[in-house]
């Protein structure tokens, strides 16, 4: 399951580098704004997604340190 939060984070970014770079190098005459938009909102999802591997990550060494000095 942690992977495939890194997966989805990591094909998000990728998608959402895309749309920025679509729409950083689109037409001048060109007023369409929805790359960026979807740009953003793949940026976001991939940090929220990256953000819920690294917290699930760090409680689970946590747990296991915790466990360690209990004996």
């Amino acid at each position: 399951m942690k992977h495939l939060l890194w997966v989805v984070g990591l094909i998000s970014l990728a998608l959402g580098t895309y749309f920025i770079y679509q729409y950083m190098y689109a037409r001048a005459g060109d007023t369409d704004r929805s790359n960026l938009i979807y740009g953003g909102v793949l940026f976001g999802i991939s940090l929220i997604f990256w953000g819920v591997f690294f917290f699930r990550k760090f409680r689970e060494e946590g747990e296991q340190d915790i466990s360690i000095t209990k004996f």
